[in-house]
């Protein structure tokens, strides 16, 4: 999704090139976009790993964390600090890994036959390298380089790009039909992905699994029209969208400081009743939190930020519409 957004977005700031003026307006709005949040949250998150019985905080981690490169380079012996502190924060250290190559990708992806399989190919040598490097490898190895490496999530990235060159290609010939047709296809090849992830080969480990199906199901929501279009469109799922990049990052240091006080005061759940009442307490008490992070601190300080950087070049696309969709 985030590929297929930004396409979307910035087709035309880098249809016709990459400029430094454009590419460090791009990735500023960016990092104003991701940082704010999760360097709140990891705030949020160290207190609670300090005192956690289950998981004792390893401190190299947390400058690792602070500079978003968990997914750098993954260790090939030992579990990776990707599952340290706030862990949802490992797939923004690949977001913002995409977004220092994504101005060249979405480049690339707009131009001719000869550059799109120019960036094909390069991405397929690196796979063959990949493979090649861990045929020796231990399992461990593997799913840290295929699940938690920033480059081998790139063609999932990639995939977003190439589905948002094709929409904007094509947008006029797409009809309701084909937006409930590439919609159900895309659903049933996520579920049939998940149901045999256990028994794939490791190369497709990470996300490669559901990328075909992933494509549909964002490609049908895009061209979809009528009733399903309209209510993905209202104000309040609009007001949801916007807040769901704090409600992703900070669910988990509010699970992980509920369960660390239920083991604190020894509180269990023995009944039905009582677990719902609790599910649906905290998934409330996580929205609000989301929300009043969003609203009184993520868009305001974005704004702030962004407002530090004067550009004398044209202005990147409707903020509004980038935050609406551009989750992340």
């Amino acid at each position: 999704m985030s590929g297929f957004i930004l396409t979307y977005n910035y087709a035309e700031v880098f249809r016709s090139g990459v400029s430094a003026t454009t590419y460090t307006r791009f990735v500023w709005d960016r990092f104003t976009k991701i940082y704010p949040v999760h360097f709140a949250t990891l705030l949020m998150v160290l207190p609670v790993a300090i005192f956690s019985p289950n998981l004792p905080l390893d401190w190299r981690a947390v400058p690792i964390h602070a500079l978003m490169l968990q997914c750098f380079w993954p260790p090939l012996t030992q579990p990776g600090f990707h599952d340290y502190l706030n862990v949802p924060s490992w797939s923004i250290s690949c977001e913002w890994f995409f977004y220092l190559i994504a101005p060249i990708a979405i480049f690339m992806a707009l131009g001719s036959t000869a550059r799109r399989f120019a960036i094909v190919a390069a991405v397929a040598a690196y796979g063959v390298g990949l493979g090649w490097f861990l045929m020796c490898q231990s399992d461990l190895a593997r799913l840290n380089l295929v699940s938690w490496f920033a480059p081998s999530r790139f063609p999932e990235f990639l995939a977003g790009v190439f589905s948002g060159t094709a929409f904007l290609k094509s947008r006029r010939f797409d009809t309701e039909w084909s937006s409930r047709l590439a919609r159900g296809i895309g659903i049933v090849l996520i579920l049939v992905g998940g149901m045999y992830r256990r028994d794939a080969p490791w190369p497709l480990w990470g996300g490669l699994l559901y990328v075909p199906g992933s494509v549909l199901l964002v490609y049908g929501l895009a061209i979809g029209r009528g009733s399903l279009a309209a209510h993905l469109g209202s104000p309040l799922l609009h007001r949801l969208g916007t807040a769901s990049f704090s409600f992703y990052l900070v669910h988990a240091p509010i699970l992980r400081a509920a369960k660390g006080i239920s083991l604190h005061f020894g509180w269990e759940v023995h009944s039905m009743e009582a677990f719902w009442t609790l599910v649906v307490g905290l998934f409330v008490l996580v929205q609000l939190i989301a929300f009043t992070m969003c609203y009184g601190y993520e868009i305001p300080l974005q704004n702030w930020l962004r407002g530090l950087m004067r550009m004398s070049s044209r202005p990147g696309p409707d903020s509004r519409l980038r935050e609406g969709l551009a989750g992340v």
